[in-house]
């Protein structure tokens, strides 16, 4: 840690010109400590001279000079840096220039030359830092609040007015420029929403039904205009697809196959485009048995009645010959007694 303040200034001969800082980069990151290079020229370099200059990173209260040492400014108060140890292979934070041939360049970390320039390397550690005063109080620096930079002042306690200059860094995220405000308020983007995947649903009103029966199935919920695939379960046999219309839906008559198995079965109905399946449960009945008697049976009553009625026939005529033979039977008869009379008569 270094003096904020004076205990004498410093008698010697101030450059021609004015000391100026130059930092490389310019821009640091506000997250991560950032190594910048420092380049300085215009500064007073006394020979031998006790002191030296102090290159700090820090805030300052009024960047037009009101924060010097030289016009009564202190450390805490009208400017503050981030702390770290004197030492030579101290953190980075903290660097010391001592003069040519000053009895303190042992610690130094580089050198104010006669000709007033000079070089050094500075870690700034981030846009945010703790800084503590004399007294022992700590404040939080965000120097994206406030204005931050590189602050050079004299060394061990020695003021010298020529010899202090705060550069200011900027601070942004390395390969992002900050956005310029936008000319109009930008709608809200879009929000894509992917339509649900339809519930498809099949209803139908018969709950069994036979070997070659036809089945109403009413559908519903499928995607519009796709085919649909239907197959009856268990053993699988594929009927006919149906199309569904606009809405999604369809009315289906399925065909029970005739070689389908009694028992209960699946009418499974598939999505082409959609892939959703649902399905609607049948009972398939035994086929039914026919109660009137085998056509051998049903044709014997009639072949009995054309039977009789021959019969019937044949006797009716039997009758009429035999009527007929009896009438020439007894006519021949009375003709032939006739003849014998008519015989006896002429003999006597």
């Amino acid at each position: 840690m270094l003096l904020g303040a004076a205990c004498a200034p410093l008698t010697g001969t101030a450059s021609a010109q004015a000391a100026t800082v130059t930092v490389s980069p310019g821009t640091a990151d506000p997250d991560y400590a950032t190594v910048v290079e420092l380049r300085g020229s215009g500064f007073q370099s006394v020979q031998g001279g006790h002191g030296g200059v102090y290159v700090l990173f820090g805030w300052v209260s009024d960047a037009g000079g009101g924060w010097r040492p030289s016009q009564g400014g202190s450390a805490g108060s009208t400017y503050k840096y981030v702390q770290d140890s004197e030492a030579r292979d101290n953190n980075g934070f903290q660097r010391y220039l001592a003069f040519p041939g000053s009895d303190t360049g042992g610690s130094a970390n580089g050198v104010v030359a006669a000709d007033g320039t000079w070089q050094a390397r500075l870690v700034i550690p981030g846009a945010r830092f703790p800084a503590v005063d004399r007294s022992g109080n700590t404040t939080q620096v965000d120097c994206t609040q406030v204005r931050c930079g590189v602050i050079t002042i004299g060394a061990h306690g020695v003021v010298n007015p020529a010899n202090e200059t705060f550069t200011p860094v900027d601070f942004a995220v390395p390969g992002q420029d900050a956005a310029p405000p936008p000319a109009s308020p930008q709608p809200p983007p879009a929000t894509t929403t992917t339509a649900p995947k339809p519930e498809p649903a099949v209803t139908t009103e018969a709950t069994d039904a036979r070997a070659g029966d036809d089945v109403e199935v009413t559908g519903t919920g499928f995607a519009p205009g796709e085919n649909v695939a239907v197959t009856l379960h268990s053993d699988p046999a594929e009927l006919p697809p149906v199309r569904a219309g606009e809405n999604g839906g369809f009315t289906y008559t399925a065909t029970i196959p005739d070689d389908v198995a009694e028992g209960t079965h699946r009418l499974v109905f598939t999505g082409e485009q959609s892939t959703v399946e649902t399905s609607v449960e049948l009972t398939v009945l035994a086929a039914a048995t026919s109660s009137a008697a085998p056509p051998t049976s049903r044709a014997e009553p009639a072949v009995r009645a054309q039977g009789d009625g021959e019969k019937g026939d044949a006797l009716f005529v039997a009758l009429l010959v035999g009527g007929a033979v009896l009438l020439v039977v007894a006519a021949v008869a009375v003709v032939v007694r006739l003849r014998r009379r008519t015989g006896e008569i002429e003999g006597n």
